[in-house]
């Protein structure tokens, strides 16, 4: 990752809650440029949207819930999420680390007046 920072220094590069704290503890000094934090991974995990859509596929065919199931069941989650640090611990071992943490702060300079 180091040999990549060098190389490509304009590149962004994340680090995902798929990845355990010490992990990204120590990926931190490697140039990231993009951390998550309390990521949600299940398709429809920040709106519930699909919820009532929901379904089972068994041997790659679709197969409809059981009525009682259907409207109640929630999408599984696409990987483990190892790192369950909130927002605010991901910036104190930011700040811990000698960075600064920047919150997506460039919307305002789209808004068109």
């Amino acid at each position: 990752m180091a040999a990549l920072r060098i190389c490509f220094p304009r590149i962004g590069m994340s680090v995902s809650t798929r990845e355990p704290e010490p992990m990204r503890n120590a990926l931190m000094h490697l140039g990231m440029t993009h951390m998550s934090a309390i990521a949600r991974t299940e398709p429809g995990g920040y709106t519930g949207v699909g919820t009532a859509t929901a379904h089972l596929t068994v041997r790659g065919n679709r197969v409809d819930l059981p009525e009682e199931k259907k409207g109640r069941c929630k999408a599984t989650e696409q990987f483990e999420i190892s790192d369950q640090r909130s927002p605010e611990q991901v910036v104190c071992a930011i700040r811990g680390a000698g960075l600064e943490p920047v919150w997506k702060d460039w919307d305002s300079g789209l808004d068109v007046v």
